[in-house]
């Protein structure tokens, strides 16, 4: 748990000055623990507040980066959060 916080914390602080692929990464990482880590969903939470919308070039295609703060609410209220599929669909 202490080394999931401590990547939390560098992810704020270097979001902004990381390539595009890397913030895309990062914003993803955050959303996990959001989502699957329960002890540390608020601090993912805040974490996601501070940064905000991610900017990304995509390069001209449609694709989008999923908003933290409401990707992480999404599964909350879905009642899904700290659920993980144990089994892959086929």
């Amino acid at each position: 748990m202490p080394e999931i916080e401590g990547l939390l914390q560098k992810i704020e602080n270097e979001i902004d000055a990381s390539p595009n692929r890397v913030r895309y990464t990062m914003n993803g990482f955050v959303i996990a623990v959001g989502s699957y880590v329960l002890p540390l969903m608020e601090a993912a939470r805040a974490t996601a507040e501070k940064l905000g919308k991610v900017h990304v070039e995509m390069g001209g295609t449609s694709c989008k980066v999923p908003l933290a703060t409401e990707y992480i609410e999404k599964m909350v209220s879905s009642g899904r959060a700290g659920k993980k599929r144990k089994t892959i669909k086929c």
